[in-house]
């Protein structure tokens, strides 16, 4: 079955440009111009969703905020309102990629595949085996469901790139680990001014909160990277 990408954009142009990139590489494409046809067509199960934060009916932001309430999946904003502050806020909402518009489009479809193989492949657990789960500081992450449950034992939202930054540490526990390390995990190609490992682990950050002892679960290293600093066990269900 061909992986399904959601487009939400109210241009005509764009959508036609988009859906004439991604089909004739094996990916079809639905399409909504608006936040109310976006929340209709995420009944066919899109594996990706691009989205334009300027829509006629609802901002893009508080759209996504929405999504990342009910669903992980991955979403790369393809927008005019690119700078910094965007940028920097909607990755920290839930957002897993950003392109400005307009973009080269070899390199919007190069997006779209690594965001569909990270999804699809789920690349914490393939290091070892689906059914492998984290224990730590009374949380405990399943790899095969995706599922992070906090110590009171509710279920606490993941997105893809927090899921593959998590499972890395988890992987690695009290072990130093580059920003490239990281951006491997996020199959991104790691640039030294690219701030976007940085806030990906600053949501990770706010999302776990303060370990019992009141520390930090993941420290920064200068010059070195990150190192996540609470002890792991782990294992597989059988």
């Amino acid at each position: 079955m061909r992986p399904c990408c959601l487009i939400v954009d109210d241009d005509p142009v764009t959508c036609e440009l988009l859906r004439s990139t991604l089909e004739p590489a094996g990916i079809e494409t639905v399409i909504a111009e608006d936040g109310a046809g976006m929340w209709k067509q995420m009944a066919k199960r899109p594996d990706v969703v691009i989205l334009d934060l300027s829509l006629p009916d609802t901002d893009g932001i508080e759209l996504l905020r929405q999504l990342r309430r009910i669903s992980d999946v991955p979403v790369l904003i393809h927008s005019t309102r690119s700078d910094d502050i965007e940028r920097i806020l909607g990755i920290e909402i839930g957002a897993d990629d950003f392109l400005p518009k307009p973009c080269n489009l070899r390199e919007l479809l190069a997006r779209v595949r690594a965001l569909l193989r990270r999804s699809h492949a789920r690349p914490g657990a393939a290091r070892s085996s689906p059914n492998r789960w984290f224990l730590f500081d009374g949380w405990k992450l399943n790899c095969g469901t995706r599922t992070l449950v906090n110590p009171a034992g509710q279920q606490v939202g993941l997105n893809t790139a927090a899921f593959s930054i998590l499972s890395l540490f988890l992987e690695q526990p009290q072990v130093p680990l580059s920003r490239e390390q990281l951006a491997r995990a996020l199959r991104r190609e790691y640039l030294p001014f690219d701030r976007t490992v940085d806030v990906h682990v600053s949501q990770l950050r706010r999302l776990l909160g303060a370990p019992a002892d009141g520390g930090a679960f993941i420290k920064t290293l200068r010059s070195q990277g990150y190192l996540f600093s609470v002890p792991v066990a782990s294992g597989e269900t059988e």
